[in-house]
């Protein structure tokens, strides 16, 4: 793949991590406003907060494992992109 190959992928992995932020924080009823850090931040606490509690259904934690999973590989595969525009010699680009 050519950088700029890369540069479009790259973009389109950007933009499928910032609709999955959304979709979970449209689930776990988090401000549109919240940091992409600090919700991931309250997904962990959510999930290990939520593994404990016998009330918590078990569709509503098998979902945010979910969400949590499919983000973390797109932002795998962003950061992958990355890695590889930065062998090819391109200028550090900020991603997480």
């Amino acid at each position: 793949m050519t950088s700029a190959k890369d540069l479009r992928k790259l973009s389109e992995v950007a933009e499928l991590r910032l609709k999955k932020l959304d979709e979970i924080k449209d689930f776990l009823s988090i401000s549109p406003d919240t940091d992409d850090r600090d919700v991931l931040g309250i997904v962990k606490w959510w999930q290990k907060t939520a593994d404990g509690e016998p009330s918590v259904p078990t569709e509503l934690k098998t979902k945010v494992n979910s969400l949590s999973g499919e983000f973390y590989s797109i932002n795998d595969a962003g950061l992958e992109i990355v890695d590889k525009l930065k062998a090819s010699g391109r200028p550090s680009t900020r991603y997480d």
